[in-house]
């Protein structure tokens, strides 16, 4: 005995069928929008390396000028002193001595400050 199934065509048969091979919404666009919202994350996250390694460098500038200004200001400090003490008649005296521009022998004597002119300004 061999069982025979017969389909009835009616309207809920019908409507049975559809529902069981009903196709899968159809998507076509998602791998689209996928792959430009991949893109975008991607642009995004490269700006904010570059921005990044931008303020890396910026940094480094930023500690080599501090370093390079701590390094002037002890010139221009050590320099300052030096034009004060140079102003100085009685350290002119000793530091002529020290350079051997005397003799043992020899008088000095003390006269204007040889940086600073008769007006008082420095030639």
């Amino acid at each position: 005995m061999s069982k025979q199934v017969i389909q009835l065509n009616n309207e809920f048969t019908k409507g049975k069928n559809k529902e069981k091979f009903a196709p899968a919404p159809k998507r076509k666009h998602l791998g689209f929008i996928l792959v430009i919202a991949i893109l975008l994350f991607s642009l995004a996250s490269m700006s904010l390396i570059r921005s990044y390694q931008n303020l890396q460098t910026q940094v480094g500038l930023e500690q080599k000028a501090i370093k390079q200004h701590e390094a002037l200001t002890k010139e221009v400090a050590t320099k300052s002193e030096e034009i004060k003490k140079l102003q100085d008649p009685n350290f002119l005296q000793k530091f002529a001595r020290s350079q051997g521009y005397s003799k043992s022998d020899e008088k000095i004597f003390e006269t204007q400050n040889p940086l600073i002119g008769a007006s008082g300004v420095t030639p």
